[in-house]
């Protein structure tokens, strides 16, 4: 049986042919070198290690600078460290060690967070400590799966760029996002995403909430998304449609929350109630408004406005508080104004109160004949 052969090379640097040719006046072939279940390795000028490679067969090129390398698994360092354990069925090195190309069946993880990056063809830039991956990308963690057409892989500040046609999952499908751009930052369980995304909440098969945003975060741990300019919310259950610049989402709750303007629409019983800040929980189909509030009922044609607001959603009421004013406008044309109203907007049923009983005020508007 004949003995396995165990190489180091250094640098990437070969050693000398194993037979000198004899000087000849007519050109000469270079001997190639062909190496079987060899260990390879390259270093930096401080001596640390930037790669460590076992390979089933290696051949070498005559000018020793490339090699072809065929059932590959090894080591990839940053800083004397190990960043990336990598696995593949074919390889090159190219440019003496400085790019080690992969191909078929390509397996790379990070050890320091258990992500596993997935790919036909990965190129690898060990002075940059920087994986490249340029086909069919599959990205998993604990926390999160992802696909996409190609991505990058920083090892330094274990961030991974992924571009085109980008499927996140999370939460055991419990989440699901959709854009063509996004950076993983793996330490910190957060997704960010700088171009428009489309992001869906799952029960089993059913999608319960919808996002479209120009901008938004994931955090994964915390299970919130966080949503910036030109966003729309759409619940299937409640019915509702929300409209705000910028949004906080818990999603395994299915609470929403926003500092800012915001606007609900509930477009089975044509209401809409704004504010200036806002809270709902889809859950309980509780919203809560302040700074300012509105409600508004397009079927019967009345509105409430108030400093505060609280709507329940499952029995159509709603409670204002502070500065309070309903108008109806249609039929008789009417508006009362106190400091507390409670009511139904779509049965025309609101009752008006006041802590002092001379404030309650009522204005009737006759009808034109």
């Amino acid at each position: 049986m004949g003995g396995l052969v165990l190489l180091a090379l250094v640098a990437c640097q070969p050693p000398d042919p194993l037979v000198k040719p004899s000087p000849s006046n007519s050109p000469q072939l270079k001997s190639q070198l062909t190496l079987t279940n060899a260990t390879l390795e390259q270093s930096n000028a401080k001596g640390q290690t930037l790669w460590k490679i076992q390979v089933k067969d290696t051949q070498y090129t005559p000018d020793r600078k490339n090699a072809k390398l065929t059932q590959l698994k090894g080591d990839l360092y940053s800083n004397g460290k190990v960043v990336l354990k990598v696995k593949a069925d074919r390889g090159e090195i190219l440019e003496n060690g400085a790019v080690i190309l992969l191909r078929d069946n390509i397996v790379a993880v990070d050890p320091r967070n258990q992500a596993v990056l997935r790919s036909q063809e990965v190129e690898w830039q060990p002075q940059a400590a920087l994986l490249i991956a340029r086909r069919d990308l599959q990205g998993e963690h604990p926390q999160v799966r992802l696909t996409a057409q190609e991505g990058r892989y920083a090892t330094q500040g274990q961030q991974l760029t992924l571009k085109g046609n980008i499927v996140a999952v999370s939460d055991q499908r419990r989440l699901e996002l959709k854009t063509e751009e996004l950076v993983w930052e793996v330490p910190q369980n957060k997704l960010i995403g700088e171009r428009p995304l489309n992001i869906a909440r799952y029960e089993g098969k059913t999608i319960t909430d919808k996002i479209t945003a120009a901008k938004a975060e994931v955090l994964l741990k915390t299970k919130q998304v966080l949503v910036k300019d030109n966003t729309e919310f759409r619940s299937l259950k409640p019915p509702l449609q929300i409209a705000v610049k910028s949004l906080v989402w818990n999603y395994a709750d299915r609470l929403v929350e926003s500092q800012e303007p915001v606007q609900i629409l509930d477009y089975q019983a044509q209401m809409t109630v704004t504010g200036n800040r806002g809270r709902v929980d889809l859950a309980q189909e509780m919203a809560w408004l302040t700074d300012g509030t509105k409600g508004t009922s397009e079927e019967h044609q009345s509105q409430l406005f108030a400093d505060r607001l609280t709507w329940n959603m499952r029995a159509q009421t709603l409670e204002a508080v502070g500065n309070v004013i309903y108008e109806q406008n249609r039929g008789t044309k009417f508006n009362l104004t106190g400091d507390k109203a409670l009511g139904s907007l779509s049965n025309n049923t609101v009752v008006v109160t006041s802590y002092n009983p001379d404030r309650v005020v009522t204005e009737i508007y006759p009808s034109p004949r």
